[in-house]
């Protein structure tokens, strides 16, 4: 079957690219690209997702706020333990924003329901009451502790800090240092450095980072949390192509905000289009990871990693099961929906 589905494809592209109007291939940057070959040596960033927390004694699952699409949750141990606490109940949803990345479940058992996986680094922030948390608007960077009371928020360029005895004061956003063990931001009257562990300052409430903030010589201590906007929010678009000479036949590829994906690919002479369903994920400012796990609601694993030129997709492989393939022609191009 995957033989087949590779071959109708690969032939497919071909032909589509050969009716397209012509482009010029888009030049090698500089950098190191990421690509099939070499997928496995290259590590995926972590990116913040948010969303509803199902915890269960087998397996845990996670709903991005706004989503239906539904992921197998892999927690590490700690993590675990730490958002158990704030569970009353077996199975009892709650709201977390994690740091993770996505992968490929296994064909076997309970893991077979979900189209990936998400695999979690870092917790962010949790809370009780999921309904409330989702239909809040996006927060930025945060610190904040008591006795003595203070804070510090992110927006943009500026800090805007709150300190003892003193109203709102605007600092300048100098500069950002990121370390594997801290989070150090440097201002025009002092610096915060976050270091990332539990940290909860009420009992309904964990906070993923400890904050430190120095000001004038004095040392204040408390929780915080990272903005909870997902950076790669702006590769969420529908992208297509189609022949330009008789029109026969087309490809659509959905990357949805909640990092689910689709891909269609439709004849006019039936108007039901093969489906494939999965995930997707950036890899850098460049490229995009486009994994689908199911072709017509079956297991069958393909994946392809797109460079982005403006508003074009490019792609000259595809790797279906185990074995990768080229695309003939200049390979697959897709154009972002106006």
């Amino acid at each position: 079957m995957k033989t087949i589905r590779a071959l109708i494809l690969l032939l497919t592209m071909a032909f589509l690219q050969a009716c397209s109007l012509p482009v010029s291939s888009p030049q090698p940057p500089a950098k190191k690209q990421a690509a099939l070959e070499n997928l496995a040596n290259i590590k995926t960033p972590d990116i913040l997702f948010r969303g509803r927390i199902t915890l269960g004694p087998q397996s845990s699952s996670f709903t991005p706020c706004g989503s239906r699409q539904q992921y197998l949750l892999k927690l590490t141990p700690a993590m675990q333990h730490t958002l158990m606490t704030l569970v009353k109940a077996p199975y009892q949803e709650i709201y977390g924003e994690v740091f993770g990345h996505l992968a490929i479940p296994s064909l076997t058992g309970y893991n077979a329901d979900f189209q990936a996986m998400l695999v979690t680094k870092q917790l962010n922030y949790a809370a009780p009451d999921p309904l409330k948390s989702c239909s809040q608007a996006y927060q930025p960077t945060q610190a904040s502790g008591i006795q003595p009371v203070w804070s510090v928020m992110l927006s943009g360029q500026k800090v805007i800090a709150t300190l003892p005895g003193r109203k709102n004061q605007q600092w300048t956003l100098q500069q950002i240092q990121t370390h594997p063990d801290r989070r150090l931001y440097l201002t025009s009257h002092g610096q915060l450095s976050l270091t990332p562990d539990t940290c909860k300052p009420d009992k309904e409430t964990i906070l993923g980072w400890m904050a430190t903030l120095t000001h004038n010589k004095q040392r204040r201590y408390g929780c915080a949390r990272l903005s909870n906007i997902d950076a790669s929010r702006s590769w969420a678009a529908t992208y297509f192509a189609s022949s330009t000479k008789n029109n026969n036949f087309s490809v659509t590829l959905h990357l949805y905000p909640d990092h689910s994906a689709k891909t269609l690919y439709t004849y006019t002479n039936d108007p039901t289009p093969l489906v494939e369903t999965g995930f997707w994920q950036a890899l850098n400012d460049d490229q995009v990871q486009v994994v689908m796990t199911q072709h017509q609601q079956q297991y069958l694993l393909s994946q392809r990693i797109f460079t982005r030129d403006g508003d074009r997709l490019h792609t000259q492989k595809e790797q279906v099961g185990a074995q990768i393939y080229q695309i003939n022609n200049g390979g697959l191009i897709l154009y972002k929906e106006k």
